[in-house]
């Protein structure tokens, strides 16, 4: 499962990047913006996002271009988990490497899960 790291301190998105690299996941790039994360959402299957960005509060609409844009699944990293509505997935900061690994397992499945869906077509009866 590829993941994509929008995060604009460096030092939490190293210590995502090992996390989730120990953890078994593929980094699909690491982005500290909109735009970048944009520029890198065709390669990745889920995000994990920091809600408010240097470019200001733009974790969530990140997240909507990246969910309806390429279908990822998104796992909010953030101090304040009250500025998101219905998430899939929130790692309150700061958090431990175990409460990361599942917030991104959790969201890998539930990728996976729209997939096969999707690949399966509609079910007639």
């Amino acid at each position: 499962m590829r993941l994509l790291i929008v995060e604009d301190e460096p030092g939490i998105a190293l210590m995502m990047e090992d996390v989730a690299i120990d953890a078994g996941f593929e980094i699909a790039g690491i982005a500290g913006n909109m735009s970048e994360a944009l520029e890198l959402g065709s390669e990745a299957d889920i995000a994990i996002i920091d809600v408010r960005l240097g470019d200001g509060l733009t974790g969530p609409s990140i997240a909507r271009a990246l969910f309806s844009g390429f279908g990822l699944g998104v796992v909010y990293f953030t101090v304040n988990p009250g500025l998101i509505e219905n998430p899939e997935a929130v790692v309150t900061k700061p958090a431990s490497p175990e409460r990361i690994v599942d917030a991104l397992s959790m969201a890998a499945q539930n990728a996976r899960a729209r997939t096969h869906r999707v690949a399966s077509g509609p079910t007639f009866h």
